[in-house]
């Protein structure tokens, strides 16, 4: 049988977050929903972003009930049918412990505005204490695009993978600069109405499209012919 478009995506975009060393350990998820049906493809529990294959892309539905009953899934899955069953305008979903959205959901907040690209983010993250379904949905409000779980990790959701993982690599480099920084003194945030218009002009950019399309290219470069070698962290 031949692999289904969202199948070969959600292994793309696997592969893509692990050129960025978003995949070193067991524990991320990426999944795309089935256009027309309460499924969804995504991956196995067994292997890291940087061993994924094809076969490792497996279909669940809205209960989270593997179609192969064999197949093993993170325990921590629930979140992405809760989400899609909530938010029809979300059609794939990044969860990562990459090393610096980690350490910016110890601060339990929204990376500070310290980049044009945090822009994104500003208002549009929830802040869940969990990573159940009932905990993120009272925190999430209907125009977010990410969620950080405190002490876990976090969440990108996009009307695509490609939004859902550009706004996940964009949003591990902001968590970086707030984390890096953290400890510096009298670094200025960008004011509020500067960071709305930042916003703004951010969505009418080809930003999240061009970075979608620079992500595969890396997952492509870095890719051995059996793992992912992530590209030196820059």
């Amino acid at each position: 049988m031949s692999a289904s478009p969202e199948q070969e995506l959600a292994l793309q975009a696997c592969r893509g977050l692990a050129a960025y060393g978003l995949g070193p350990a067991i524990g991320g998820h990426v999944s795309i929903r089935v256009p027309g049906k309460e499924q969804y493809w995504t991956n196995k529990l067994n292997k890291t972003f940087e061993e994924m294959q094809l076969e490792d892309i497996v279909l669940l539905d809205f209960e989270g009930n593997a179609v192969d009953p064999d197949v093993v899934v993170s325990p921590g899955i629930g979140f992405h049918h809760g989400i899609y069953k909530l938010r029809p305008d979300v059609n794939a979903i990044v969860h990562t412990h990459g090393y610096w959205v980690t350490a910016q959901s110890a601060f339990g907040r929204e990376p500070r505005m310290l980049h044009n690209m945090s822009t994104y983010f500003h208002n549009r993250t929830a802040i869940a204490p969990d990573d159940e379904i009932d905990a993120i949905a009272p925190a999430m409000k209907d125009d977010d695009i990410a969620i950080i779980i405190p002490w876990h990790g976090a969440i990108t959701m996009g009307k695509s993978i490609g939004d859902a993982a550009a706004l996940h690599v964009t949003f591990d480099y902001c968590c970086r600069l707030d984390v890096e920084l953290a400890g510096a003194k009298d670094v200025p945030t960008m004011p509020e109405d500067h960071a709305v218009a930042v916003q703004k002009l951010l969505g009418k950019a080809a930003y999240l499209d061009l970075t979608w399309d620079l992500i595969v290219r890396k997952g492509e470069r870095c890719y051995d012919g059996e793992v992912v070698v992530p590209a030196p962290v820059t």
